[in-house]
């Protein structure tokens, strides 16, 4: 018998219980791959509906990573030379990211110049000051972090500063979109293209606490496909990039519901169904 209102045939509903640990195969902490024992069939004239019921997660994620922690320096001299600077990975809040700028800059004799965090004096934004007429080149720290617009920009003449347009943006992930990257589910990003996003989970909490999503009401969405043998999971963050949990697990729970199909997709279906059969006896009768 059905067990929700949305489960209208006589096939009850499935719930998953997923634990990244238990994932079959991982591309990374947050990429996982689970392959179900038991394969899920919608019969014919059934179809199925898919929700995120809760995800447990906690927060072990840097507001600097591998996607946002690298920036270049350019000296306009005969031979071009680009100083190219990977900060470490961490949390880092302004001054400390200002320090660890300049223990880069300064590092194996370069000693191009220094950045200032101004907290007090310029509402908690960036600035170089060079030694000589640079170029400040654009890698991911200094516009999404950093908060310098258009980019590359060259140091005035004189004294050589670069001061950041921006407040700098030190937040990390704020939001963590679930994927289900091998199913079919017609959501739309902000920019209008179908996306395979089955949650938005905000992240409410700081540093080294746990992230709970769980839903006043669950959203069920119905997808293409009939039968379910695994799942591919992803997190990613607000810009798309995969999360970096940094060895941290999660875990998340989802649950299928069985629907009849609309009749007259399902007429639809069959009579394509039968002209296709048709259309090979026909062949094969004329070879």
């Amino acid at each position: 018998m059905p067990n929700h209102y949305l489960a209208t045939t006589e096939k009850g509903s499935q719930t998953i219980f997923l634990n990244s640990k238990d994932a079959e195969f991982s591309i990374s902490d947050a990429e996982k791959f689970f392959y179900l024992n038991q394969t899920v069939i919608a019969p014919p004239g059934y179809r199925l509906l898919i929700g995120l019921n809760n995800l447990t997660i906690p927060n072990t994620m840097f507001n600097i990573n591998s996607t946002n922690n690298t920036f270049s320096i350019t000296t306009p001299d005969s031979n071009g030379s680009v100083n190219n600077y990977t900060l470490d990975v961490g949390n880092y809040t302004g001054v400390s990211l200002a320090d660890a700028i300049n223990a880069k800059i300064g590092s194996t004799g370069d000693n191009l110049g220094t950045i200032v965090f101004n907290d007090e004096t310029a509402n908690d934004t960036f600035s170089f000051k060079f030694d000589t007429t640079r170029t400040l080149e654009d890698g991911n720290l200094a516009s999404k972090i950093l908060g310098f617009t258009n980019l590359p920009k060259q140091s005035t003449t004189g004294l050589n500063i670069i001061l950041a347009t921006n407040t700098c943006n030190l937040s990390g992930v704020t939001n963590i979109y679930v994927r289900l990257r091998n199913l079919s589910l017609n959501n739309l990003d902000s920019r209008g293209q179908i996306t395979n996003v089955i949650a938005n989970v905000i992240n409410n909490t700081n540093y080294g606490g746990f992230i709970f999503y769980e839903p006043p009401e669950v959203l069920y969405y119905l997808i293409n496909e009939n039968i379910l043998n695994h799942l591919d999971i992803e997190l990613t963050d607000q810009n798309g990039n995969v999360i970096e949990l940094n060895g941290a697990e999660f875990n998340l729970t989802l649950t299928l519901h069985y629907t009849h199909q609309r009749q007259s997709l399902f007429k639809n279906s069959l009579l394509d169904e039968i002209r296709e059969k048709n259309k090979i006896n026909e062949e094969k009768k004329s070879s």
